[in-house]
């Protein structure tokens, strides 16, 4: 007999594998903050550096948002690619976040932790991708 919908097991997958996620892109840069000393950040607000780094931001932003929904245009039949898009731009982001800490900030070990950040998103990332194909 065939399983139309969604498959037997399939939410004690998700719960382990968004355990995993939010283990690597919150719990360990957490710990890692401040154990290395770095500043704290605040969820969901913007921790602009300078000018540059708020103008710099928001040319990013703009920029995915058109680009995400010229391909949400485009690639209707392969959702995937969004998903693909967005972690893309996360890490764009995060890279130039990292940039503008070392060029800029006071505290040099942000950058370091930034890094760390982009690195476990990635992986946090390609492991949902490839849970998902």
């Amino acid at each position: 007999m065939e399983h139309y919908g969604i498959q037997p097991g399939f939410w004690k997958e998700f719960l382990i594998i968004m355990g995993a996620v939010i283990f690597l892109i919150a719990v360990i840069p957490a710990f890692l903050r401040r154990l290395m000393g770095a500043d704290k950040k605040m969820w969901f607000s913007y921790n602009y550096i300078n000018e540059f780094h708020k103008k710099g931001d928001w040319t990013l932003r703009i920029i995915f948002m058109i680009f995400f929904i010229v391909s949400a245009i485009i690639f209707t039949a392969k959702p995937i690619i969004l998903l693909l898009i967005s972690t893309l731009f996360t890490v764009i982001q995060l890279g130039f976040q990292t940039y503008v800490e070392w060029k800029f900030s006071r505290n040099r070990k942000n950058y370091k932790l930034s890094l760390i950040e982009i690195s476990l998103i990635s992986v946090a990332m390609t492991g949902v991708l490839l849970w998902l194909e």
